[in-house]
């Protein structure tokens, strides 16, 4: 036997053996490759507790040998390929556990759920398998989404779903298809707000760079005020936003009430026009925003300059200025939400550059204070809030 005939039958041994520890153990958690530089003649296939490892010296060898008996079947069969299920499927399953970011290889698998030759439930665990391997592939995401739109909105177990992205965020920094996938299932199931921002903020104070999280954080509350979201037992404290016009007005406000910080706040805003929805999740909101900045402010102390310290600060900060703005001006578009479309957004942004800071005394007061951080700061302030300080 030559050594190409060697080498195939070696790699088909391998992913017979691997295809065999799916069949055995369904649930499966984890995958990885093991570094191993020589064959030491035994199984490189290593299954212990629902996890699943190959040693790297073959994993070369088994991916190209995968690769070509799939797309060999493709070829050879054309439009009957799916016929061979069983085998494709064994082929499919190493070769996306190597490489999941072949894009034909999860249509196949698509093509499979669609004629029955898959199970949804078992392509949820396979997907979260590979997730676990390569935290940050796309593919694996948009596969998950995909298979969920043949699922009942109701039968969905969405605090899972974030579980998933939490441990994909929490292998590696700045993912940005975690965090975007965390926003599709926000989407779906807003009812778990509170708990998102509980868990946002563990999340900021743990990984202190990372900012795809702070930027979640600003979706978040954005979505909450979209909402019109609050906690009423919040409202009744609102600290956050309290020490914040405490430190831009100079003065104590221990003992302001809700209607007081409304009152500093949005002086003239008709109320009962407004609406006490948006008015409460105005200000709980805003208390968020305020939090944030205080936490940017303490790690900053703690850590440092951060770059993602510093912009989370200015998007906390641009979210109190734009909606104070949009109810005291009452009379844009889209009931006192942010722009949805770019002529309303230029709307806007006209409106804030010609908007009269000097008549409300708490945004007169930040826009003082805002103004001795330094130049780079002050130049940030005209431009995306309308400060004006010639």
């Amino acid at each position: 036997m030559d050594a190409d005939n060697e080498n195939e039958v070696l790699c088909e041994k391998i992913i017979n053996d691997i295809h065999a520890v799916f069949l055995k153990d369904p649930d499966l958690s984890t995958f990885e490759i093991i570094p191993t530089i020589l064959n030491r003649n035994k199984s490189p296939v290593i299954h212990a507790e629902h996890h699943l490892g190959l040693e790297s010296w073959c994993m070369k060898h088994v991916y190209d040998h995968a690769h070509k008996s799939i797309i060999g079947y493709r070829r050879q069969h054309q439009s009957r390929y799916l016929q061979h299920s069983d085998v494709l499927l064994k082929y499919l399953n190493i070769a996306l556990l190597v490489n999941p970011d072949v894009t034909t290889f999860w249509h196949i698998r698509r093509q499979m759920v669609q004629t029955n030759h898959l199970k949804i439930n078992c392509e949820f665990k396979f997907s979260a398998l590979i997730l676990s391997k390569k935290p940050k592939s796309n593919e694996a995401f948009a596969y998950r989404r995909w298979l969920y739109s043949f699922q009942s909105h109701d039968a969905i177990d969405w605090p899972s779903e974030f579980g998933i992205c939490d441990r994909c965020a929490d292998r590696s920094s700045n993912n940005y298809f975690a965090w975007t996938h965390r926003q599709w299932v926000l989407q779906n199931a807003p009812d778990l707000i509170r708990s998102e921002l509980m868990m946002t903020e563990k999340f900021m104070r743990k990984h202190i760079s990372d900012y795809s999280s702070y930027h979640y954080r600003q979706i978040l509350i954005a979505r909450a005020y979209e909402l019109c979201y609050y906690e009423s037992n919040e409202l009744q404290h609102l600290h956050n936003l309290k020490d914040l016009i405490s430190y831009y007005l100079v003065d104590d406000l221990e003992i302001l009430s809700t209607a007081d910080v409304l009152q500093i706040m949005l002086p003239g805003v008709n109320q009962v026009a407004v609406g006490e929805p948006r008015l409460s999740s105005f200000l709980y909101c805003c208390n968020l925003a305020a939090h944030d900045i205080r936490l940017c402010d303490d790690q900053k102390n703690m850590y440092g300059e951060r770059e993602s310290f510093e912009n989370h600060r200015r998007a906390s900060l641009r979210f109190i200025v734009e909606n104070c703005v949009r109810l005291l001006l009452g009379e844009l578009p889209g009931l006192y939400l942010a722009p949805r479309t770019y002529a309303e957004l230029q709307e806007f942004n006209v409106a804030l550059k010609k908007f009269d800071y000097s008549s409300n005394t708490f945004l007169a007061a930040l826009k003082r204070s805002e103004s001795l951080l330094g130049e780079k700061h002050r130049k940030w302030c005209t431009i995306f809030l309308g400060f004006n300080y010639a």
